[in-house]
């Protein structure tokens, strides 16, 4: 309903045999699951947006075991196929873990201090969640029902409840800035924070969880972020187009420009495009130009959108998807994303769209 988030948020899962985590040598994870007797389990975790396999083994009469070392604790994944998962706040510990396959978002965990953790994190969101849910459930009739004022009205309480959401987890980091989890709590919202309330955040972390990487991934973003702060030069960057010629940012000197980033898979992405359509017909002979970059992974695709969507601004893309070199250069963890630039190649304004983004664009050039 809202952006697809996309989040590179996981870094360097090391196994390391001289350096443990959480009180122990390692961690063992004694599984079982009910109704998968046999078939491949993973162990698995999200680096740079990508699933990264760990560890796999056969099923065997439904019971399996991983065991590895973890320099810190860490979110991973068990998988019992190639798409059914589990989710296990992993420390170095001897740990249970025991599921259904009907019941996959709810295994029983027991050893794990950093579950433990996570678990009462997670208990205290729930009002939020529930009232997601609750939201979820009226846009979908709502959208049933072609009910665009009461769509409005949705997407209005859903910012409502996100701002609160966000604002008990900033507080629950102040309050808990020494928990081995925080740092991944800080990962699951800095996307939509400005750079200086997240690096406020990361501060308050104690110097005990530099070892997270969590904590490595806030640190290493908030230094890409301060490169592309409001009144900073935009730093170039040169990608191909649809027919494999490169273009580079800095070619668009002398102009008002925008760059957007969006993907073909990108719902909001997509329904954004018309409004950026009228703006580029009223604005193009006026000194305004829009640089589209697509986090899209196949050309097929992502040309095919381009020509529905009727994008006749100049587009480029390394597909990559969310391993886009333009993606990370900019910082960019969500979709759609927009930076506008003045004509010397500063960076005047982020994340405009729609109304906002046109009223901008009015005021440059009209």
């Amino acid at each position: 309903m809202k952006k697809i988030l996309i989040i590179a948020l996981l870094i360097n899962f090391i196994w390391a045999c001289d350096i443990p985590a959480h009180g122990q040598s390692g961690f063992s994870i004694n599984g079982m699951v009910t109704g998968y007797d046999s078939g491949l389990v993973f162990l698995k975790k999200r680096e740079a947006g990508a699933w990264v396999s760990l560890d796999s083994m056969e099923s065997n009469n439904g019971k399996f075991n991983f065991k590895g070392n973890l320099v810190a604790p860490e979110m991973c994944y068990i998988f019992f196929g190639n798409k059914k998962k589990s989710s296990i706040f992993l420390d170095n510990s001897d740990i249970t873990f025991n599921v259904k396959m009907d019941d996959l978002r709810n295994p029983e965990i027991k050893g794990s201090g950093s579950q433990d953790l996570y678990n009462q994190y997670t208990d205290e969101l729930k009002p939020f969640d529930d009232k997601f849910k609750d939201l979820s459930e009226q846009y979908r009739a709502a959208e049933k029902e072609g009910n665009k004022e009461l769509l409005k009205q949705i997407y209005s309480t859903y910012d409502e409840v996100t701002n609160e959401k966000n604002s008990f987890i900033k507080k629950y980091i102040g309050a808990n800035n020494k928990s081995v989890i925080v740092p991944y709590v800080l990962s699951s919202i800095y996307y939509s924070l400005e750079v200086n309330e997240l690096d406020s955040l990361f501060k308050l972390f104690d110097p005990s969880l530099s070892s997270s990487p969590y904590y490595k991934t806030m640190d290493a973003k908030i230094k890409v972020l301060r490169t592309v702060e409001i009144g900073n030069k935009a730093p170039d960057f040169t990608l191909n187009d649809t027919l494999g010629n490169p273009i580079s940012l800095s070619s668009f000197t002398g102009k008002y420009l925008l760059i957007d980033f969006w993907a073909a898979w990108c719902r909001p992405c997509r329904a954004e495009n018309p409004n950026n359509v009228k703006l580029y017909a009223d604005y193009k002979e006026k000194g305004f130009e829009i640089f589209g970059v697509s986090f899209d992974n196949g050309r097929d695709a992502w040309v095919k959108a381009i020509n529905k969507d009727g994008l006749t601004w100049p587009q480029v893309s390394d597909l990559k998807g969310w391993g886009s070199a333009a993606g990370k250069l900019y910082g960019v963890s969500s979709i759609p994303h927009t930076v506008l630039l003045d004509k010397d190649g500063v960076i005047i304004a982020k994340n405009l769209r729609g109304e906002e983004l046109r009223k901008k664009i009015a005021e440059l050039l009209d």
